[in-house]
C-alpha cells in the first residue's frame, strides 16, 4: 500500500512539470505533495480500522464513515450489485459524527434492495463495473490524466444517482463475490479532485483485501455454524425419535442461525397418510405442519395453503426456490392471499428428500423486509434439509419397529390367551368329563339301588297284611286252646309271643319308613344328575337347591347350621345340571372354609328372592344369595378367584377349576352375574342373578373371564 502511495506524487510531478517548472508550477506541486502526504497517513489509518474486524458488516460500515469523514461528503454508502438478479443491495451508510442513526428524508434510497434500472443512466456503467463521476452544476470534470492512469473504465454522466446532486462512485471488486461499490454523496455541487479518486481507488483496493478476509472468516464461521447445527440436529435425532420434537427444535434453531422471520416444515408423507386417515377416522387430528415465528409475526399455520404454487412446483421438480422478491415470481403472482396475509416478502424453499423420497418441504420466509439468500443461506438450509430427510427417515424406520414390536406383542398376547384359553377349555372338558362320568355312576347306581328298593317298598305292605293275619290266627288259637299241652307251652315262652306280635308290627314300620328314605334319596339323586332330562328346563330352583344340600348332607357336620330362607320364586328356564353344580360349588366352598375356622358360629344361609323388571333390571330376575361366616377371602386374592386353575388350597387338594365353572356357567351360559363380597374374619357372601326367562339366541363367551365389575367395595 505505502509503494502504491508513494507514486501518486511522482505521478503528479511527472504530469504537472513536463518541462522546466515555473515558480507557481513548483508552489502548487509542493502543495499538492503534501496534500498527497497528508493522504497517505489517512489512508493508513483507514485500513488499520478497517481491518480490526473480520465482520463483513464492521468491514463496510466502518469504511463508509471513514471516508465520509475524510472528503467530507454528506453521505458514503456501500452497496452490492447482483448479475444473476439485476438489483442492488444497499448494505450500510454512513452516519453524522456524535448524533444518532437517521434516515435522509431527501434521499429515496435507504438501505435495502433496489432494482439496477433505478439507477438511470449509470444502470450500464453499474452493471459493467465502472468508475461513475458526476459533480453537479460543475458537470463531470476531473484530470484527463487520471482517466488515462485508472485500471478502471471511468464513466462521466450528467445524472445524480442515490438522490444525490454530486457523485463518485467507485467499485470493489473481491474475488468470490459480487460487485460492490463505494458511494461519496454529496447534496451540494462538488468537483472530484484527482487525489479524492486516486484515495478512493486505494481503499478500494485495501478494502477488496479486507472483505476477502472477512468473506473468508464468514465463510469457515457459517460452515462451523452449518455444521453445529447439523450436529445438534443429529445429536437430537440420537435423543428422541419423535418427530415433533426434532422438526421443532431444528428449525427454531434455524430461525436463529439464519435471522429469518418464520420458518415451517410441511411433512408431505404424513398430509397423505393424513388424507387417507380422515377418510376413515374423520374426527382424529393429524399434524403435518410445524411453524416457529419471530415476534411480531404470528403464526400462520391454520392459513397455510397446502396446494400452494410453490408446494406444487416443489413436489413435482424436487428442487429448490430461491425467491428474493415473492411479488415478482410468476408461480406465486402479486396478489397471492396467502403470502399478503402472511407479510412474506422473501421467501427459500427447499426440498428435504432423500435419493427416491420425498419426505417434507422447509419454507424460510423473510417478513420484515426483502432478502436476497446469499450461498451460505442456502447451503445452511440444504445441510439442514438433507439431516432433517435422514431424521425423519430414522424416525420413521423407528416407528415401523415400534409398530412391529407393538404388533408382535400382540400376537405373543393372542397367542398366550389362546393358550390359556385351550388350557381352560381342555380342564373344563376333562371336569365336565369327570362330572359326567359321575353322574352316570350316581344316575346308574341310583337306579340299580331304586330297583330292589322299589321291590321292598312295594311289598312291605303285603307282609304287613301277612303277618297281621298269622297274628289274629294264632290269638285265635290261643283264646280256642286257653291250656296248650307243655311241650307247646314251652315253645311259647321261648319264642316270646306275646313280645313278638307286639314287636313285629314296629320292625315292618322301620322298614318302610326306611325304603321309603332310601327311595327319596335315589330320587334326590336323580334330580341333581338329570341325566333324564332335557339340557335346557324350566325348573324349580328351590328343588336344585335341597337336591345340592342333601347331596351335600354327609359334609355337614353337626357344628354347621344350614339356613334357608326362601322367597316366592316362579319357575325358572335354565340348565338345571349345570346350575346345581354351581350350588355345589359355592356351598362346598363354604363349608370347606367353616370347617377350618375355630369358630362357635358356623352358619351358611341360603337366600332367595324374586326381582321384577324396574329401571335397573330391564328383565325379571331370580337371586340367590349364599352366605357363610366363615374366615372371609384375603382382599389380595380376592382378583385372582375367579382365574382358571387359581386356588388357596394345598397340591392336589384342589384344580381351581370351581369358581371359574361357576362363573362361566352363569355369565355365559345363563347370561347372568356372578358376584361377591367378602371381608377378611366377616365371612364372604356370594350373589347369583340369572333371568327368569332364557335369551333364546347364544352370546359369544367373552375373552376376559373376570370383568372389573364383579370386584365390588372390599376387595
Amino acid at each position: 500500500m505505502v509503494s502504491n502511495s508513494l507514486l501518486l506524487p511522482r505521478v503528479l510531478l511527472k504530469h504537472f512539470l513536463p518541462n522546466q517548472p515555473s515558480g507557481q508550477q513548483l508552489r502548487r506541486s509542493f502543495r499538492y505533495l503534501w496534500y498527497s502526504a497528508k493522504q497517505h497517513t489517512l489512508i493508513r489509518d483507514i485500513v488499520d480500522r478497517i481491518r480490526n474486524s473480520l465482520d463483513p458488516r464492521v468491514v463496510l460500515q466502518t469504511a463508509v464513515d471513514e471516508i465520509a469523514a475524510l472528503l467530507e461528503v454528506d453521505r458514503c454508502q456501500f452497496f452490492w450489485y447482483f448479475q444473476d438478479t439485476q438489483r442492488v443491495q444497499i448494505v450500510c451508510e454512513s452516519q453524522p459524527q456524535n448524533s444518532p442513526p437517521t434516515l435522509n428524508e431527501a434521499s429515496p434510497f435507504h438501505l435495502g434492495y433496489y432494482p439496477v434500472t433505478a439507477f438511470g443512466a449509470v444502470a450500464t456503467a453499474i452493471s459493467r463495473g465502472e468508475v461513475v463521476v458526476h459533480s453537479g452544476a460543475h458537470g463531470p470534470r476531473f484530470p484527463s490524466f487520471w482517466r488515462r492512469q485508472s485500471a478502471t473504465p471511468v464513466c462521466s454522466t450528467g445524472s445524480a444517482v442515490l438522490g444525490a446532486t454530486a457523485n463518485l462512485l467507485v467499485p470493489v471488486k473481491p474475488p468470490d463475490s459480487a460487485l460492490g461499490f463505494i458511494a461519496c454523496l454529496s447534496d451540494q455541487p462538488r468537483r472530484w479532485s484527482s487525489a479524492e479518486m486516486e484515495l478512493l481507488q486505494l481503499v478500494a483496493q485495501q478494502l477488496e483485501i479486507a472483505i476477502s478476509q472477512a468473506q473468508l472468516y464468514e465463510k469457515s464461521r457459517k460452515q462451523a455454524q452449518r455444521e453445529r447445527l447439523v450436529n445438534q440436529i443429529t445429536a437430537q435425532t440420537r435423543q428422541s425419535f419423535e418427530l415433533g420434537t426434532i422438526l421443532s427444535g431444528a428449525i427454531a434453531q434455524l430461525l436463529d442461525a439464519l435471522e429469518v422471520d418464520r420458518c415451517l416444515v410441511h411433512l408431505v408423507e404424513e398430509l397423505a397418510e393424513s388424507n387417507n386417515l380422515a377418510e376413515s377416522a374423520p374426527n382424529l387430528p393429524v399434524r403435518h405442519l410445524y411453524e416457529v415465528c419471530r415476534p411480531p409475526f404470528p403464526a400462520t399455520m391454520n392459513e397455510f395453503d397446502i396446494n400452494g404454487p410453490i408446494t406444487r412446483w416443489v413436489i413435482q421438480t424436487r428442487r429448490r426456490v430461491v425467491i428474493t422478491d415473492v411479488s415478482q415470481d410468476d408461480r406465486i403472482g402479486p396478489n397471492n392471499q396467502e403470502y399478503q396475509q402472511a407479510q412474506i416478502k422473501s421467501s427459500l424453499v427447499v426440498p428435504v428428500q432423500t435419493k427416491d423420497r420425498l419426505y417434507a418441504i422447509l419454507y424460510l420466509n423473510q417478513c420484515a423486509q426483502i432478502r436476497y439468500w446469499s450461498r451460505n443461506d442456502q447451503k445452511l438450509a440444504q445441510a439442514v434439509a438433507d439431516q432433517l430427510a435422514i431424521s425423519i427417515q430414522q424416525a420413521h424406520l423407528y416407528e415401523q419397529t415400534q409398530q412391529q414390536a407393538i404388533a408382535s406383542a400382540a400376537q405373543a398376547q393372542h397367542l398366550a390367551e389362546t393358550l390359556q384359553e385351550l388350557r381352560l377349555t381342555q380342564a373344563q372338558l376333562i371336569q365336565s368329563e369327570k362330572m359326567s362320568s359321575l353322574g352316570r355312576l350316581v344316575a346308574g347306581v341310583a337306579h340299580e339301588i331304586n330297583n330292589p328298593i322299589n321291590f321292598i317298598y312295594g311289598n312291605v305292605p303285603y307282609i304287613e297284611a301277612y303277618v297281621q293275619d298269622l297274628v289274629r290266627l294264632l290269638q285265635m288259637y290261643q283264646t280256642r286252646l286257653p291250656s296248650p299241652d307243655p311241650e307247646l307251652q314251652q315253645v311259647i315262652d321261648e319264642v316270646e309271643f306275646d313280645f313278638l306280635a307286639g314287636d313285629l308290627p314296629r320292625i315292618l314300620s322301620s322298614i318302610r319308613f326306611g325304603a321309603d328314605r332310601i327311595r327319596q334319596i335315589v330320587l334326590s339323586l336323580r334330580n341333581f344328575v338329570r341325566l333324564d332330562e332335557a339340557q335346557r328346563k324350566i325348573v324349580d330352583i328351590h328343588e336344585g337347591l335341597d337336591s345340592t344340600l342333601l347331596v351335600l348332607k354327609p359334609y355337614l357336620r353337626d357344628n354347621i347350621q344350614i339356613l334357608r330362607h326362601y322367597g316366592n320364586l316362579p319357575p325358572v328356564e335354565c340348565y338345571p345340571g349345570q346350575l346345581n353344580q354351581v350350588f355345589m360349588n359355592l356351598i362346598m366352598n363354604a363349608v370347606e372354609a367353616l370347617n377350618e375356622w375355630q369358630s362357635d358360629n358356623k352358619t351358611i344361609a341360603i337366600c332367595t328372592d324374586f326381582v321384577p323388571a324396574g329401571d335397573s333390571t330391564p328383565e325379571p330376575l331370580i337371586r340367590i344369595v349364599i352366605t357363610d361366616t366363615g374366615p372371609g377371602i384375603p382382599h389380595e386374592v380376592q382378583s385372582k378367584i375367579f382365574d382358571p386353575f387359581f386356588t388357596t388350597k394345598e397340591v392336589g387338594q384342589g384344580t381351581g377349576l370351581g369358581l371359574t365353572v361357576s362363573y362361566q356357567t352363569i355369565v355365559n351360559q345363563h347370561r347372568g352375574q356372578l358376584k361377591f363380597y367378602s371381608e377378611p374374619g366377616f365371612g364372604a357372601e356370594f350373589m347369583i342373578e340369572i333371568p327368569v326367562l332364557h335369551p333364546d339366541q347364544e352370546a359369544p363367551v367373552p375373552n376376559q373371564l373376570i370383568p372389573a365389575e364383579l370386584v365390588q367395595a372390599g376387595n
